[in-house]
């Protein structure tokens, strides 16, 4: 699992997610990051899929969801690919 900084403002939250839309090899550069809340991770998955979609850019693109830990870290959850 990778950990990353997860920024936000709500303290002490487990049900909040991040995708980071990635249109090239670099996955540390995203298009776009988008947060969210979900019920779980399965239901944080059908929501990215949705957001990445929504997404203006080339149509072979995808996302790293991550997980808030409650203590400011991201915790790497799905890669979700959208494929062309």
């Amino acid at each position: 699992m990778t950990r990353r900084p997860f920024e936000t403002f709500v303290v002490g939250t487990t049900d909040e997610y991040r995708l980071d839309v990635v249109t090239d090899p670099e996955p540390d550069n995203p298009q776009a990051v988008t947060y969210f809340t979900a019920g779980d991770v399965d239901a944080a998955a059908r929501q990215a899929q949705k957001l990445l979609a929504a997404v203006d850019g080339p149509e072979d693109r995808y996302g790293e969801l991550y997980a808030h830990d409650g203590d400011g870290t991201a915790v790497h959850c799905d890669t979700i690919h959208l494929p062309a």
